[in-house]
């Protein structure tokens, strides 16, 4: 490719983002990074639409389930996988989103989230604190593809004697010098 070329976003979305302004309102926004606030503001521009007529009236109401956001994704808006996971985490944490679906990576499974207004009560008695989980699919994890020994898990003992050399002389290679 020629450098004066642009190249070509793989991610592209050519969609306008409604942001309420409770959001950015909000003490929950306060504590965000600014690659936070972007994730944010795509995981909003991800949500579909349906046009309403209510008495004459047109009513968008927007459908905030069912939200993908890859790694991929991530690394072309110029963030790290340890940093998107982070800000995921603090998403999650602050109630601007939920995890609907863990994902696996070795699968390719993709995780899906909804929108959340939990943030609202970010600060108050009666806010839902909800931790992101560490899920492993069953023998994917260390622990379980390790062999287990029964010798070794039965024993409370040591196996051998230890030796204890009392003298140089038994020792070899060790002569008088």
């Amino acid at each position: 490719m020629d450098k004066n070329t642009p190249e070509k976003k793989k991610f592209i979305l050519k969609r306008n983002i409604y942001l309420p302004w409770e959001i950015p309102d909000s003490d929950a926004f306060k504590e965000l990074s600014a690659k936070g606030i972007q994730v944010l503001l795509r995981f909003l521009q991800k949500r579909t639409w349906a046009n309403l007529k209510v008495k004459k009236k047109k009513k968008i109401i927007y459908d905030n389930n069912g939200l993908s956001f890859t790694y991929a994704e991530a690394q072309e808006l110029g963030i790290s996988k340890s940093q998107f996971l982070e800000i995921l985490k603090r998403l999650i944490e602050l109630g601007f989103i939920d995890m609907e679906h863990q994902g696996g990576g070795l699968a390719r499974d993709y995780s899906r989230f909804a929108l959340s207004e939990r943030y609202r009560d970010y600060g108050k008695p009666d806010f839902k604190k909800v931790v992101k989980k560490r899920v492993l699919q069953p023998g994917l994890d260390v622990r379980s593809r390790q062999k287990k020994n029964k010798a070794t898990e039965i024993r409370s003992c040591q196996l051998r004697e230890t030796a204890v050399i009392d003298r140089l002389d038994e020792i070899q290679g060790a002569g008088n010098p």
